[in-house]
């Protein structure tokens, strides 16, 4: 069997693409070292009044370091991990190298001697946005694996996968939700939000955006419907699919205890070292479904037994 390199290939992508940014960056910098003043700003407080200052050459240089080392040591994690787990980090590395990219230096470039410095000048933020998006989904498109076909016969169900006692021509279907503890949410969204409303409130207009588009992600991913049918599992929210296993690479499931940090390094749609997908909003019971010929797909829900007695009894009708 061939392996699919493409989510290798993107890895390697958005590892090159962290110094190139750098390069480039660092070379408009020098472009334009007569306009800009030897001492730059190179932080700004919540206020929107820059309170650190630099010299220009070495302000250049951390720049190209941050844009360089921080997306390259999420290349380096995912080297490690489980192969099609490479393919949405090189999206991340290569979708923050360009925001890095353009956030650091377009702040340095922008600057004028008699100017009040911006932390991020407005002619800077759409390309810098609308670039980052770009390359975000092309690497992460690329780096998508292709699952194996399944062919020959379906393997069957082990003997202790629970099934539900129904007549074969009984239609099944199973729903739940999978949702993130009000409270602790609660909590996230103002401590992470207050924040960015001061700054856009502090005269950083081009903050309510990163603000709407961080509630925005909040919101969606605050709860989930679980979908078990003849189809197979669907989890989805506001139209967009988090995972979805049809019933032919359903091998079986079962129920687990899942710790959200250790195991997934964190709450949400995850993926694990070991390349399983998770749609995780707290600790304890989940669903597991083994995937023929792919990890594992993990769903923190309540009533997970009933959910995978009614998966496992679908797939035994399609074997």
């Amino acid at each position: 069997m061939t392996t699919d390199r493409r989510p290798t290939h993107a890895l390697v992508a958005s590892a090159v693409l962290a110094p190139v940014v750098a390069a480039v960056g660092t070379g408009l910098a020098y472009a334009v070292r007569d306009l800009v003043p030897d001492q730059v700003a190179v932080h700004w407080g919540l206020d929107g009044e820059p309170d650190r200052w630099q010299s220009y050459p070495s302000a250049v240089v951390t720049a190209a370091v941050i844009t360089i080392v921080m997306p390259l040591a999420l290349v380096a994690l995912a080297a490690v991990m489980y192969r099609s787990a490479r393919g949405p980090l090189a999206a991340v590395a290569g979708g923050l190298a360009v925001f890095l990219g353009g956030l650091l230096f377009g702040g340095l470039v922008a600057q004028r001697p008699g100017q009040v410095p911006q932390a991020f000048p407005p002619q800077w933020v759409v390309p810098t946005l609308a670039l980052t998006a770009i390359v975000a989904v092309g690497l992460w498109r690329w780096g998508r694996t292709t699952p194996p076909d399944v062919t020959g016969t379906r393997p069957p169900l082990p003997p202790d996968a629970r099934r539900l006692d129904v007549a074969p021509t009984t239609r099944l279907a199973w729903t739940g939700r999978a949702s993130l503890p009000v409270g602790p949410t609660a909590v996230l969204a103002v401590v992470a939000g207050l924040p960015l409303v001061w700054v856009a409130l502090a005269g950083l207009p081009w903050v309510w955006v990163l603000a709407l588009g961080l509630g925005t992600l909040l919101a969606v991913t605050l709860s989930a419907r679980v979908t078990v049918d003849a189809s197979g599992l669907r989890v989805s929210s506001a139209g967009l699919s988090w995972s979805r296993v049809p019933l032919e690479r359903v091998a079986s499931a079962a129920t687990t205890t899942v710790s959200p940090l250790r195991e997934f390094g964190g709450w949400g749609w995850r993926i694990g070292v070991d390349g399983r997908r998770g749609y995780v909003t707290r600790a304890g019971e989940a669903l597991v479904v083994h995937r023929i010929g792919e990890p594992d797909v993990v769903v923190t829900v309540d009533d997970a037994d009933e959910a995978a007695a009614v998966l496992n009894t679908l797939a035994a009708r399609a074997s």
